[in-house]
C-alpha cells in the first residue's frame, strides 16, 4: 500500500493566497519527512475552489523543493493546454525530479472554467483522447506529426526534452463514468479515484458503482493488451484524523462542507449554459440530484464514507474495506480541505503515518498472508 497526500490549494480567504502557498509547501514537506509515497497536486481557474492554475508550474517548484518523494497530478486538464506544450513542461519537471513524476490526467468538470476560456465544454472528451494521444507521441518517437481535429502539427518535429522515465512517466486517467473506466483499459492507464466526484453522482452506491466499472476496466485492459493487475488504483479521499473520533468530525466538518458548497456554486449553470452538457450528462443530472435529496452535508457524507473523519483506528479499518472492496494501491488523503488550519492538517498527517498507515499495512499483509 502505498500513501499520498493531496492539495488542491484552497483559500476560501483570498487576502491569504501567499500564505496558504507557504503552508502548502511547508506540508509536501513534512511529508516527504514523514515517508509520504507521493503528493498529489491538481489545477483550477477562476476560484477560490482551487488557485493552482498550473501544475507544471507548481509540480516544477516541488521537484527542487524535495528530494524522493513522487510528484503525481491529479490532475491535468488535457483540453486547456496545447499538448505539444504539455508534453515539452512535463518533460521538463520528470527531469528537473529525476523520474519522480506520476502524470495524471483528465477533462475538467467545471462548465465556469471551460466558459472562461471559451473551449466547447462538449468537445472535452474528444480533445482529451487526441491530446493524450499527440502527448505520448511526443514522448515517445523522436520525431512527430499530427493531424487531428482540434491540434495539428504539420510537419515533422522533435520535442525536446524526453522524461527520464522511459517510454514515458507513469499515466494516471481521473475516471467516473464507466466510459472513462473503458477509456482507461483501452490505454492501459492507471486509475485515479475520487470519492467526492462519485459519491455526487451515485450517493450512497457509490463503492459498488465503482466496483462495477472497475470490472468495465479489467476485463478491458486484457482485450487490449494490459495487465490490469499491474496498474495502480489511487484513491483520492478528504479526510481528517484525529486522537478523539468526536473532535475529528467537529473540526472537519465545516471544511468540508464548504468544499462541496463551492464545487456546486461552480457546477450551476454559467452564462446561459444548459445544466446537462453533452459528453456530462451522468455526472451533471445526478449531482443536480444528490443537492436537492440532501446528500452534501457533512453527515450524510460521513454516514456513506465518502468523508472519513475519526480516531485513528476507526481510520484505518474504515480505509482497508476500501482497499479489499476496490484493490485500491494507493491512497491520496485530503487532510488540509477547505482551508483547514494548517497545524490541524499537519498533525492529522502525523497520525496517518503513525497510527493509520500501519495499522492498515498490517490488515494488508495479514490478508495475503490468509490467501
Amino acid at each position: 500500500m502505498k500513501w499520498g497526500t493531496f492539495s488542491l490549494s484552497q483559500v476560501p480567504d483570498l487576502t491569504k493566497v501567499p500564505e496558504t502557498f507557504e503552508t502548502d509547501f511547508q506540508q509536501f514537506e513534512l511529508a516527504e519527512e514523514l515517508g509520504f509515497d507521493t503528493i498529489w497536486i491538481a489545477e483550477h481557474l477562476f476560484s477560490s475552489y482551487g488557485v493552482v492554475t498550473s501544475t507544471q508550474v507548481l509540480a516544477a517548484a516541488l521537484a527542487k523543493a524535495t528530494k524522493t518523494i513522487k510528484i503525481g497530478m491529479a490532475v491535468v486538464v488535457l483540453p486547456f493546454n496545447h499538448p505539444i506544450r504539455t508534453a515539452s513542461d512535463f518533460a521538463l519537471v520528470d527531469i528537473l525530479s529525476e523520474g519522480r513524476l506520476l502524470f495524471g490526467t483528465g477533462r475538467a468538470y467545471q462548465p465556469h472554467e471551460f466558459t472562461g476560456l471559451g473551449i466547447p465544454m462538449e468537445d472535452s472528451r474528444e480533445m482529451y483522447d487526441e491530446a493524450l494521444e499527440l502527448i505520448v507521441k511526443a514522448w515517445t518517437n523522436e520525431k512527430i506529426q499530427h493531424q487531428g481535429k482540434f491540434w495539428n502539427v504539420p510537419e515533422p518535429i522533435e520535442v525536446l526534452p524526453k522524461p527520464v522515465q522511459k517510454p514515458h512517466p507513469p499515466i494516471y486517467q481521473a475516471a467516473i463514468s464507466p466510459e472513462s473506466f473503458a477509456a482507461a483499459g483501452r490505454a492501459g492507464s492507471a486509475l485515479q479515484l475520487a470519492s467526492p466526484f462519485s459519491y455526487r453522482t451515485y450517493r450512497e452506491d457509490w463503492v459498488d458503482k465503482i466496483a462495477e466499472s472497475i470490472e468495465v476496466y479489467e476485463r478491458t485492459c486484457i482485450e487490449h493488451g494490459h495487465d490490469p493487475k499491474g496498474l495502480e488504483r489511487m484513491m483520492l479521499l478528504p479526510f481528517f484524523t484525529h486522537t478523539d473520533g468526536d473532535e475529528a468530525k467537529r473540526i472537519a466538518r465545516e471544511r468540508i462542507e464548504w468544499f462541496y458548497a463551492k464545487v456546486t456554486a461552480n457546477q450551476k449553470a454559467v452564462g446561459g449554459q444548459a445544466e446537462v452538457i453533452e459528453g456530462y450528462e451522468l455526472t451533471m443530472r445526478e449531482s443536480l440530484t444528490t443537492l436537492r435529496e440532501g446528500y452534501l452535508n457533512f453527515d450524510k457524507l460521513y454516514e456513506h464514507g465518502a468523508a472519513i473523519a475519526d480516531d485513528p483506528a476507526t481510520c484505518a479499518a474504515k480505509l482497508d474495506d476500501l482497499r479489499q472492496r476496490l484493490g485500491i494501491t494507493e491512497f491520496g488523503l485530503w487532510t488540509n480541505i477547505g482551508g483547514m488550519p494548517p497545524a490541524d492538517s499537519m498533525a492529522a498527517m502525523r497520525l496517518i503515518m503513525t497510527e493509520v498507515a500501519p495499522r492498515v499495512n498490517e490488515m494488508e499483509a495479514a490478508a495475503k498472508a490468509a490467501e
